[in-house]
């Protein structure tokens, strides 16, 4: 079972000094680790080509222990796993930060140029007692970043205009299958499920008028770590499980510590769960030494689960 929620989100980007100008310089994530991957396990772990290399950078928010993790892979396809696709297309969609104001982050994104799926848009959740302001902008090489603004006084200390790295969000076809594989099988805690009010965020999220959204919320219920949030439509997607992978540029994986690894590879195979390599011995600047396995969750996203 996972020992907490998310260890990390990887990013393949396309160059390493641009992704850290916004992730970084802008939106203030600290750097915790800068180191080149081993090519034998990169290639071995997630079936690369042969001579693929790799960077990976690791930053955090003062508030939360998961990492966003970019990767930019030499060479990389140049293709970007979100190019021409829907937003409900199933797959990774988009990180999430918490903002103090998402008017200014719009005027502020807007003079530097970034394009967004809509203005801000405000709205009363039936899941909480307070209206929200959301945002959702086109950052490098396609990947979606979401800013939310909670519409009641709220101290956040010292902080800047971005308070936390606060979620992300994945499309499925089956909410039910996303429920019983994080849940039941990651072991990741259900925190909430609902039905969202009509048209309440389509303009956010870019669907038809009118499509029904049901989702579910995971995380570790006794930790601050980012919470996960699985969205099933009334409309029909495609999977993105053929270019959701690296050397591809975007969103393409989630990692969980894991207390019994060789445990859960049992439980894996019994539920016919796709493990797509390991378990294998890799090396990671920040957690030293550990054993990974990658799975295919039910929706296509590549999952990491390790133990050290």
């Amino acid at each position: 079972m996972a020992t907490k929620g998310m260890d990390r989100m990887s990013i393949s980007v396309s160059n390493l000094e641009d992704s850290l100008a916004l992730f970084r310089d802008w939106i203030e994530m600290k750097v915790v680790a800068d180191e080149t991957l081993e090519p034998n396990e990169i290639q071995q772990l997630w079936n690369l080509p042969r001579g693929t290399e790799a960077r990976a950078v690791s930053l955090k928010n003062e508030l939360q222990s998961t990492l966003l993790e970019l990767i930019e892979f030499t060479p990389h396809s140049g293709r970007t796993i979100r190019e021409g696709t829907k937003s409900w297309d199933y797959g990774i969609y988009c990180v999430t930060f918490l903002v103090r104001d998402v008017d200014t982050t719009y005027r502020d994104l807007s003079g530097k140029g970034f394009t967004f799926i809509s203005p801000p848009v405000a709205y009363q959740p039936n899941w909480v007692p307070h209206q929200v302001k959301e945002l959702t902008v086109i950052g490098p090489d396609n990947v979606r970043i979401d800013h939310f603004q909670r519409m009641k006084d709220e101290d956040y200390g010292s902080q800047g205009n971005y308070v936390k790295f606060d979620h992300c969000a994945q499309f499925s076809d089956n909410l039910d299958e996303a429920i019983r594989f994080y849940r039941d099988i990651v072991g990741l805690d259900l925190i909430g499920q609902m039905t969202i009010p009509k048209r309440l965020i389509d303009d956010v999220i870019a669907v038809p008028p009118g499509t029904e959204e049901k989702v579910a919320f995971f995380n570790n219920k006794d930790r601050n770590d980012l919470m996960m949030e699985c969205m099933q439509l009334s409309i029909k997607g495609k999977s993105l499980v053929s270019v959701a992978r690296p050397p591809n540029l975007g969103l393409f994986m989630i990692s969980f510590e894991v207390d019994d690894l060789s445990s859960l590879m049992e439980t894996c195979k019994k539920e016919g769960v796709a493990i797509l390599s390991g378990p294998m011995e890799l090396h990671n600047q920040l957690h030293g030494k550990m054993r990974a396995i990658i799975l295919e969750s039910p929706n296509g996203v590549m999952i990491e689960l390790f133990e050290h």
